[in-house]
């Protein structure tokens, strides 16, 4: 299963996104759901670098798998609002495939932890 867990503050101001694990949905390869996760993520990765010029701290594991983004907190209020609407979209993309009709929340857990 991939584990997705969303970092934020009291007023649900996101600081960093972490993604876990495998859907094992499908052989490596032809796996719907971690290649449409791996998409929104990574897209959402490329739109704070190519639109925002926004260069999060990034961690992964070579094997594939584990991807953990710190946002930068040092923004002014302008750009860190467009970086939290790029997120949020992130957000609504992967809560999508949770609730998709081909029931593939079984596959991926979305959980939100207050920092």
């Amino acid at each position: 299963m991939i584990q997705v867990t969303i970092n934020h503050d009291e007023k649900r101001h996101v600081s960093s996104f972490e993604m876990k694990g495998h859907a094992d949905f499908d052989e490596h390869g032809k796996d719907l759901v971690c290649a449409s996760a791996s998409t929104v993520a990574f897209g959402g990765v490329n739109a704070m670098y190519k639109i925002l010029k926004v260069e999060p701290t990034i961690q992964q594991d070579g094997e594939g798998g584990y991807l953990h983004v710190t946002l930068p907190a040092d923004l002014d209020e302008e750009l860190d609002s467009q970086l939290q609407l790029i997120v949020r979209t992130m957000i609504t993309q992967l809560e999508s495939i949770v609730e998709s009709r081909g029931s593939y929340g079984q596959y991926i857990q979305i959980s939100y932890s207050q920092m």
